[in-house]
């Protein structure tokens, strides 16, 4: 959502992020950078509670991470799609 107050910026995708922002992100979510390369990478998957801790983090990063693409549970909660206006 360009210009809204929770995210400013264009939605983001974890792929699209660069190593220090990987670093920085891992810190904030307090997960390590490593995790979030091998799922940037799809090698693991991310627990739900981890991509609310990512989202979260990243929102404070001023990114538009959502959990619902970073997690397949989320990504096919009812509840979080109508959270999100999508239903």
């Amino acid at each position: 959502m360009l210009g809204s107050k929770c995210y400013p910026h264009v939605m983001t995708k974890l792929a699209d992020l660069d190593p220090t922002q990987i670093k920085r992100l891992a810190a904030l979510a307090q997960c390590s950078p490593g995790a979030l390369r091998h799922v940037k990478f799809g090698r693991r998957a991310m627990s739900s509670e981890m991509a609310i801790r990512v989202e979260r983090a990243a929102k404070r990063m001023r990114l538009d991470l959502r959990r619902e693409d970073m997690n397949a549970g989320c990504e096919k909660c009812e509840f979080a799609r109508k959270c999100r206006g999508a239903l």
